[in-house]
């Protein structure tokens, strides 16, 4: 989107506070404070020629994360917000910049078709400017009582009554403080922004403060309004006329605030009022436009784009590429059929297609290493178009040339044809995505196809996949005794898994749990396995995890061993996840068994032992997602593995936040609700594993649970 027009700066947010009439607010200041900050820097006051102009065409793709650091400045101890406060705040914005937020459905039928999605992410940042860990929430006690926006604006950025910025090129500096004195009634400023014009970015005062009361209602929005202001946008009301006051068009002229969302026919200028906007003051937005989210995506990557230089967040930015199109299927350069293994997505291309499609959540199959595959393609109504496909085998979440299926070019519309590929023996377990392109390649384009490039004509299309190893069995051991004379294993106990009282003197000698039992292991962290004994002693009992999932238990992949002294006798063995362990699911093995004179012993995984049990149970190893397990109390999570719905018993009472993460920390879904148990419908979410997010007041908990798995 070109900016074309001059536009007037919004940096002060004035939010009805309290019961209040909507005529009686005040003007915003914000005209003002840009003038003087202008003026303090010897640079003409004309703040409409300030702001960056839109960038066109820029290729970076996949989700923008930026990182943050909140510093709370407080007097009281109830300035000194809690860090699940802050926590709140940052995963409210990162619904909000999604267009994930539940309450996007209250939008009027009116402005459902201009709804954006910005595409952008916050995390608190995990490393600080000087390369150490940190929890990206530092606190500084002030003498000051209260900081008055109009007269100490940014008193709060600096020594000596508050916290100088991180540096403001690769950090979203954020303030938490009093800047309200606890005023209601009338309006009330709780939070501002600058904007990026002037020379404000990477200054001493870039960045925003929100108050620490009214500022963190959720609901409110006043960050996710804020932020706003901070990547570019403005107020839709500024000229305080009928004329274009933010240089968007699907953001309706209206000539002043809109506090209350009760008329829901209010008509400003002529047209319907859309207070559901985030840079309206109404008490129920819920929304960036189209144009808003793409300009806000181009000062990002323009004049902000240091805040994209990966470190701050511990990772770098997520997601593969996500290409544009100038003219994109409009003219029959579009896919028509994807066909592989499983799935078979058939007459879906059209003149009228997007130019990008994630059929991921949609349409997805498994593939295994070493084995050998035909993907079908079917063109578009132009031709000649050439088509390409790839496999991110190594998760990194870019499409490398090693990782191309192939190419070929059509000779005629709606021509199908084939690719054969094997997949890597090498290639990582687990979920990553397969992506189609068919482009034109105009003169001055890459050729052959380059899987990110903005082809002015064409489709890109994303799917599922998930890579798994060869097919094998596990051996199952039999027992001549078995259970019978008291050789049995009552419980085990490890994360998720929690089967106690399941022996007995009639149990099978073996059962496969791990279509009913689940536990998620992260690589490199330490665990505790607990397994009670049964009626018999001494018996021995020993735990095995298949690590590099090859179907065996070997030596180097035993937890540890115990003979237990007494009957129905619980003890413990610690355990360390290798640092390099396949990640995906696996088998876990546990034993008791007696050793009779000339049976192995040390335990083995597989002899068939004349009395004892053996039971299997599900594991996933997973990569560090910074978040920790927290299965303590009434709090859990079933079925797991997990199809279409997953049962949440929180086991307390009041409101709960909810979010589905990947095992990357991305955000896929979120919910609230007020029940409990909680049903959380898992509709649109892929294969694979997943943690997830609850946050009831200032408690969080986390969980690990699956979704559609076949082990």
């Amino acid at each position: 989107m070109m900016r074309s027009l001059p536009l007037v700066l919004g940096l002060l947010a004035a939010y009805p506070i309290a019961a209040q009439d909507p005529d009686g607010h005040r003007d915003c200041a914000a005209h003002t404070l840009t003038q003087r900050w202008l003026q303090e820097q010897g640079l003409d006051t004309d703040v409409l020629r300030a702001l960056p102009a839109a960038t066109e065409g820029a290729e970076r793709g996949g989700t923008l994360t930026i990182p943050a650091v909140v510093h709370v400045v407080w007097n009281t101890a109830a300035e000194n917000v809690p860090n699940a406060a802050i926590e709140a705040i940052i995963n409210e914005l990162n619904r909000d910049y999604a267009a994930i937020n539940t309450d996007l459905a209250n939008v009027r039928p009116a402005f459902t078709g201009s709804i954006g999605n910005p595409g952008i992410q916050f995390c608190l940042a995990q490393v600080d400017p000087s390369g150490n860990a940190t929890t990206g929430i530092t606190r500084t006690q002030t003498t000051d009582t209260w900081f008055d926006p109009e007269t100490q604006t940014n008193d709060m950025k600096s020594a000596p009554l508050g916290r100088s910025p991180w540096n403001p090129l690769r950090y979203l500096n954020i303030w938490i403080c009093d800047i309200t004195s606890g005023a209601t009634g009338g309006t009330v400023t709780v939070g501002y922004a600058y904007l990026p014009v002037g020379g404000v970015v990477g200054s001493a005062i870039d960045g925003l403060v929100i108050d620490y009361s009214y500022g963190l209602q959720i609901g409110a929005r006043t960050a996710t309004h804020e932020i706003g202001h901070y990547l570019g946008l403005l107020h839709p009301f500024d000229n305080g006329n009928c004329t274009d006051s933010d240089g968007f068009t699907d953001t309706p002229l209206t000539n002043s605030p809109t506090f209350s969302c009760s008329n829901t026919s209010l008509v400003k200028c002529g047209v319907l009022t859309q207070y559901e906007n985030y840079m309206d003051y109404s008490n129920c937005p819920v929304m960036f436009t189209d144009q808003q989210s793409s300009y806000m995506s181009s000062v990002l990557t323009g004049v902000r784009s240091q805040l994209l230089t990966p470190g701050p967040c511990g990772i770098t930015p997520v997601g593969p590429c996500i290409p544009t199109a100038q003219v994109g299927t409009a003219e029959g350069d579009y896919i028509n059929r994807v066909a592989l293994g499983t799935f078979n997505n058939a007459n879906s291309g059209g003149t009228s297609a997007p130019a990008y499609t994630n059929f991921s959540s949609t349409y997805s199959t498994s593939l295994q290493r070493g084995s050998t595959y035909t993907i079908t393609i079917q063109g578009g109504s132009y031709s000649p178009d050439n088509y390409a496909a790839w496999v991110d085998y190594d998760q990194d979440n870019t499409f490398e040339a090693g990782e191309k299926l192939g190419e070929f070019t059509t000779t005629a519309v709606n021509q199908t044809q084939t690719i054969n590929f094997t997949v890597p023996a090498a290639a990582t377990l687990g979920n990553t995505r397969l992506r189609v392109r068919g482009v034109f390649q105009n003169d001055g384009e890459p050729t052959p196809t380059d899987p990110c490039y903005n082809y002015i004509w064409g489709e890109t299309e994303d799917y599922g996949i998930t890579i798994t190893s060869p097919g094998g069995n596990y051996c199952i051991p039999t027992s001549t005794q078995g259970t019978s004379d008291g050789d049995y294993i009552n419980a085990v106990q490890l994360g998720n898994i929690n089967n106690v009282n399941s022996g007995g003197p009639t149990a099978p000698t073996y059962t496969n749990y791990s279509t009913t039992w689940s536990a998620s292991v992260v690589r490199s962290n330490t665990y505790t396995v607990t397994i009670q004994s049964g009626a018999y002693t001494p018996d021995n009992y020993a735990v095995w995890i298949d690590y590099d999932q090859n179907f065996t238990f070997a030596a180097t992949e035993k937890l540890g061993e115990f003979t237990n002294t007494a009957i129905g006798q619980s003890q413990s063995i610690t355990f360390t996840v290798p640092g390099n362990a396949l990640l995906g699911p696996t088998r876990m093995r546990v034993r008791g068994v007696y050793h009779n004179t000339g049976e192995p012993t040390p335990t083995d995984p597989c002899y068939n032992y004349a009395y004892g049990e053996t039971e299997d149970y599900r594991i996933v190893i997973e990569s560090t997602t910074d978040l920790v397990d927290n299965m303590a109390g009434a709090f859990r999570l079933f079925p797991n593995p997990a199809t279409d719905q997953l049962t949440i018993v929180l086991g307390q009472e009041g409101p709960a936040e909810i979010e589905v993460l990947d095992m990357q920390g991305r955000l896929i879904a979120s919910h609230r609700s007020t029940s409990d148990p909680v049903q959380l419908p898992l509709t649109g979410i892929a294969t694979g594993s997943y943690v997830l997010s609850v946050v009831q007041g200032d408690i969080r908990r986390t969980g690990r649970f699956d979704v559609g798995s076949d082990r």
